[in-house]
């Protein structure tokens, strides 16, 4: 198989990262790793740095945490490969992920992208997500308006149409919404893939202080959504993966078109949309 190209963006995670990168280079998958350290202070950045695996081909440090969008800029430009991928630093990734979709991204234009399933394995309920669940090719996915950035690939050409043109949009730049609107397909290929995510509060490998504060953990969406502890981020975690089980991708789409609606209608749109939400209504 053709190598397939990863971007690993570290800041700060140095008690997770050490296991990441142990759990990704004793495979014997087939991809070249770029590097990104962001100004880190806590010796994540030492430990890129001294890397040593012929698979590693490019360490860049920052003298400042630019977060995700400049990283993912320069990885697409530095890309050798017409599939690549993002991995989070606080994962543990399955055996064979990377042989099983890499074949999948390949064969299909279709797809924009597939993924492993990043969530807890007790929060998938493959009855909830049946309405979700699609047949493509002889093979089953389950699909979803966005992926989590943390294990998956696609072919590069079909990103790079979809970078946000908001410079200040969070996490990894490009727009899944407007992908899967214009008719590729992101999702998780089945059987499931899970990949073990390390900062959820349930995982064994969490590490909070004695307060339970996620302050510790550094998690870029915790700190975001303003969580005061770990047992509110691990039950928000839980939430979200049942609201991406059931929720109908016309729904996310529809949702999505009235957040990025800027005109004096859709600013009315969105702030009745949120009042009947707080009603129960629809």
């Amino acid at each position: 198989m053709e190598p397939v190209d990863l971007l690993l963006i570290t800041w700060n995670r140095r008690h997770y990262v050490e296991k990441t990168l142990e759990n990704l280079l004793k495979s014997d998958a087939n991809f070249r790793l770029y590097c990104w350290d962001n100004n880190s202070e806590d010796g994540t950045a030492e430990i890129i740095a001294a890397l040593d695996d012929p698979r590693v081909v490019k360490k860049h440090f920052s003298k400042d945490n630019v977060k995700q969008r400049e990283p993912s800029l320069w990885f697409f430009g530095q890309a050798q490969s017409d599939v690549v991928g993002k991995i989070d630093d606080d994962i543990l990734f399955p055996p064979g992920w990377i042989e099983t979709i890499a074949p999948l991204i390949r064969s299909n234009k279709q797809f924009g992208l597939l993924s492993c399933w990043n969530y807890m394995e007790n929060d998938w309920n493959e009855n909830l997500a049946k309405e979700k669940i699609i047949n493509l090719g002889g093979d089953r996915f389950f699909q979803n308006t966005w992926v989590g950035g943390t294990s998956f690939l696609a072919r590069l050409e079909n990103l790079m149409p979809y970078i946000h043109k908001n410079p200040n949009a969070p996490g990894f730049p490009i727009d899944q919404y407007l992908m899967t609107q214009s008719g590729l397909i992101n999702g998780y290929p089945l059987p499931l893939m899970f990949a073990h995510h390390m900062d959820d509060p349930r995982s064994e490998h969490y590490i909070a202080d004695k307060t339970g504060s996620i302050a510790a953990t550094g998690s870029a969406t915790a700190r975001r959504l303003g969580f005061e502890s770990s047992e509110m981020y691990g039950q928000w975690i839980a939430n979200d993966a049942k609201k991406t089980l059931e929720e109908p991708i016309r729904e996310q789409l529809k949702q999505w078109r009235i957040d990025n609606d800027t005109s004096t209608l859709g600013r009315v749109r969105r702030k009745l949309h949120g009042y009947l939400q707080r009603k129960g209504g629809c």
